[in-house]
């Protein structure tokens, strides 16, 4: 039977459904609070144009924000919401992805509307008691039909044999999966999670559902509400459910119940915030409630346009970050997300020079392809090329045709290979007369030309860098 489980483990994550797999490894890689995690994340993050508009929606909303403070990076989002909380929220917001990209079969929709349903309500019980991370109870609860969802986006047939068992012959879910797969869907969830590093608050609410503790209390009640109710507030074991969580509050049954089905608003709200409005209609709104499925607050491209007041904004979260005495990690992480997103280029890297000066090697990147374009980007300074002439002149480098020309004389045969790029834009970081490494960037995968703005804005983004990593450096 472990084999069996095993095997779907490897076979959902890695083969049906394999962003599962990706996503969770690439986040998995910095579990680790440290400046290097940060930054690997937030490069994970912003490789998705879709997960950078919801994260950062989601880190505005006045559920994780209620300061309001504005956060237009994700750098920032990840200092300000916390590296722990962005991270399973980016995890979980793939996940939503990855199901419902796999399927809009009406059962999967169904899991997720409960899913969500019972999150929000889980949530609301954590703030309730005065929890100090009521968002870990809401990620925990959201995940929990995770392996049942998963297993029905790859194999349909035998999800209808399970529910067969359960509709016509009277089995309880736990020994019908057991039956046709011999084990349960909550197993697969386990599985899941733990081979992604994800949620032991999860695995406890699933392996020890009575244990009476606060947190595993509010997310099994609430789940037990959600997979009761439906679209019926009064079948008999939805009455009995409200019944326990009054009990629970300490309240009548009358205010909880009210209670209860503004809280099916609130979820129908995170739904659209996460990406997940189609699972609005199987929502248990109370009578006369409608919720129009809204469209995406932010306008979301492949590859950014120049934007003029975000790169201001930026500049402005650089400003912020320095009065907290940031690493240069940090700072070259919300340069790098100010030229992607703020002056519209499509890939760009920060290089770092070796310690003897001779080589120079990416670091950082963010763009598509960054991973393989970082261990592309190594290259000598012995000879002369852009590089190495960027850091004799100490100035912005427009190389307007790597192909032909004047230019194209510096730069060798390897270099061609290695960017695939006509022009591109190279950045000297020089703190006190020591090179320490450069900012590279261009548009090649959307074959986008560069302008005289784009490099005036890349040019000032480098003077910002070099700014603030001599004020940081003069602090220490």
């Amino acid at each position: 039977m472990a084999k069996d489980l095993k095997y779907w483990i490897k076979h959902i994550s890695e083969h049906e459904i394999p962003i599962f797999k990706y996503t969770a490894l690439a986040i998995a890689d910095g579990v680790r609070d440290d400046d290097t995690s940060t930054a690997q994340l937030a490069q994970i993050i912003l490789r998705d144009t879709s997960l950078t508009a919801r994260i950062l929606r989601i880190s505005n909303s006045v559920i994780y924000n209620p300061s309001r403070t504005p956060i237009n990076t994700v750098s920032r989002a990840i200092v300000y919401i916390g590296f722990n909380l962005i991270r399973d929220l980016s995890l979980s917001l793939a996940v939503i992805d990855a199901i419902l990209k796999s399927s809009s079969r009406k059962h999967v929709l169904k899991l997720m509307a409960r899913s969500f349903h019972g999150a929000t309500l889980a949530r609301m019980l954590a703030e309730k008691r005065g929890d100090d991370a009521p968002e870990e109870v809401f990620i925990a609860a959201l995940l929990y039909h995770l392996g049942e969802m998963a297993f029905w986006c790859v194999d349909e047939d035998r999800g209808l044999q399970i529910q067969a068992l359960i509709d016509k012959h009277g089995f309880k879910s736990a020994l019908a999966e057991k039956e046709i797969l011999g084990f349960t869907f909550d197993q697969l969830t386990v599985g899941l999670t733990h081979d992604w590093h994800l949620c032991d608050l999860l695995h406890s609410a699933i392996n020890n559902p009575g244990l009476e503790t606060p947190r595993i209390r509010d997310i099994v009640l609430s789940k037990t509400l959600a997979n009761s109710i439906n679209r019926q507030w009064n079948n008999p074991n939805g009455i009995q459910a409200v019944q326990r969580i009054a009990k629970y509050l300490k309240q009548d049954e009358t205010k909880t119940i009210n209670l209860l089905r503004n809280n099916v608003l609130e979820a129908a709200e995170f739904a659209q915030q996460y990406g997940a409005a189609e699972i609005i209609p199987y929502l248990p709104l109370p009578d006369g409630e409608a919720v129009t499925a809204g469209t995406e607050s932010q306008n979301i491209e492949k590859y950014p346009s120049p934007d003029p007041v975000l790169q201001l904004s930026i500049l402005q979260d650089l400003t912020s970050t320095l009065e907290n005495q940031p690493s240069a990690n940090t700072i070259l992480e919300l340069i790098l997300e100010g030229l992607h997103r703020g002056v519209g280029l499509d890939r760009v890297l920060f290089a770092l020079l070796s310690p003897d000066k001779t080589m120079l090697h990416g670091k950082f990147a963010i763009g598509e392809g960054n991973e393989s374009f970082i261990q592309r980007f190594h290259f000598s300074l012995k000879e002369k090329n852009p590089f190495s002439e960027a850091f004799q002149t100490a100035q912005a480098q427009w190389i307007r045709n790597s192909q032909s020309g004047e230019q194209a004389e510096q730069i060798s045969s390897e270099i061609r290979t290695a960017l695939a790029s006509e022009a591109f834009l190279i950045f000297p970081i020089i703190i006190r007369q020591s090179p320490i490494g450069l900012f590279y960037a261009d548009r090649q995968p959307s074959q986008r030309p560069l302008g005289a703005d784009t490099f005036a804005g890349f040019r000032h983004f480098g003077q910002q860098a070099c700014l603030a990593i001599e004020h940081i450096s003069q602090k220490k």
